[in-house]
């Protein structure tokens, strides 16, 4: 490791109880020592590389980057067996094999064994070389409490702070709602909730920031942040109909941004794999009918993409333009009675079309830019461009 002071690089034993041997100044984190893999100089990267151009971070936020830089991604080319697998065991198993045929036949007793282990373990890669390692959740390299305690901890007993842009204690919200806001943020993740309030995300785009759906300030339209899964899809389908006549911009991850090889973190929700069952308000919808059944099947088994794992400033980015896209789209007309009483007789493309130009369920997707609202009014249900990594593929 190199000494954060001196800039000499030490090893273990010449950098004891966290002090370099050298200038004899001590540092807060020793990668072999703390968890996370991190050293003093890593640490001020990773958070200057975070909080380019002002953005300020939370610990949590710095935790999943720390995590995202420790794992290696799936490509969707791993296989359970391999060729060099395969070799790499069956050359310790015909080593063995000579030495005991060598020896004596005596030594095959103590040989057998672990040689007949071996062989089956070649044999075992060899054959499966071809066949694709099912997909698994994301491995940490430690947990979030670890982090906290050894790392910032540690941090904060060497330095008495954390570097510039990096928050631990975020205020909470203010009582009173702000005056002339232009939309609500309805955002029931408290960690992202957390980061907007870092960032002074009320005051900057003129919006009401709420952490229950109760308290959404009536006449304005809505930003609606979810993580990915099954069960916030079914929220923002029920936030939707408590809130007709309402322009509700639903802002998270599409389940095609998702897919592997995208650098995006996939867990499994509560209760481990699936199946679970779909909320059948979702399944009425035209677009769970239009997600493809491979986007399908993935939420069904149970997997889920918190929003916090994204990169800030993918995150902000996200919030941002969801921002934009409420305030600049028209507010939808409720469908007329004789309108809704004719959907048996419409067509499927009609039948779409109708639910788009009222907002029902559009997916958040990144645009490249906000657009006009003469622009806006005549595309208010496409969908936009998929976002980058973490939001995209």
């Amino acid at each position: 490791m190199i000494c954060p002071h001196c800039h000499v690089d030490r090893r273990q034993r010449e950098r004891t109880h966290h002090t370099c041997d050298k200038c004899r100044k001590v540092f807060a984190l020793d990668p072999k020592v703390e968890p996370g893999r991190l050293h003093d100089t890593k640490f001020r990267q990773l958070v200057e590389k975070a909080t380019g151009g002002g953005l300020r971070i939370t610990v949590e936020q710095l935790y999943w980057i720390n995590e995202r830089r420790l794992y290696r991604f799936p490509t969707g080319r791993e296989t359970v067996g391999s060729v060099g697998g395969a070799v790499g065991l069956a050359v310790p198993a015909v080593v063995l094999a000579v030495v005991a045929t060598a020896v004596g036949p005596w030594l095959w007793g103590v040989f057998a064994v672990p040689v007949l282990l071996l062989v089956l373990l070649s044999a075992r890669q060899f054959r499966f070389r071809e066949r694709l390692r099912p997909p698994a959740p994301m491995v940490f390299a430690t947990s979030l409490n670890s982090f906290e305690r050894q790392v910032i901890g540690r941090w904060r007993s060497v330095y008495h702070a954390l570097p510039e842009g990096l928050v631990e204690h975020v205020p909470a919200l203010p009582g009173a709602p702000m005056v002339k806001a232009r939309a609500a943020v309805l955002c029931e993740i408290p960690a992202v909730a957390a980061f907007l309030r870092a960032n002074d995300f009320e005051a900057r785009h003129r919006v009401r920031l709420v952490e229950r759906a109760a308290l959404v300030p009536a006449g304005l339209p809505v930003v609606l942040v979810r993580d990915l899964s099954l069960a916030a899809l079914g929220y923002a389908v029920a936030v939707r109909a408590a809130l007709p006549g309402r322009r509700v911009v639903d802002c998270g991850l599409v389940p095609k941004a998702v897919r592997v090889p995208a650098k995006a973190v996939r867990l499994r929700g509560a209760g481990g794999a699936g199946p679970v069952d779909v909320p059948p308000a979702l399944a009425a919808t035209p677009a769970w009918q239009r997600l493809e059944r491979e986007d399908r099947d993935w939420l069904v088994d149970n997997w889920t993409s918190p929003l916090i794992t994204l990169p800030p400033a993918k995150l902000m980015a996200m919030v941002e333009r969801a921002v934009e896209r409420a305030v600049t789209a028209p507010v939808p007309s409720p469908a007329p009675a004789s309108v809704a009483s004719a959907a048996p007789d419409e067509s499927p493309a009609e039948t779409r079309r109708r639910a788009e130009r009222i907002g029902f369920l559009t997916w958040p997707t990144a645009v490249p830019a906000p657009r006009g609202s003469a622009d806006a009014a005549g595309s208010t249900g496409a969908p936009a461009a998929r976002p980058a990594e973490g939001g995209g593929r």
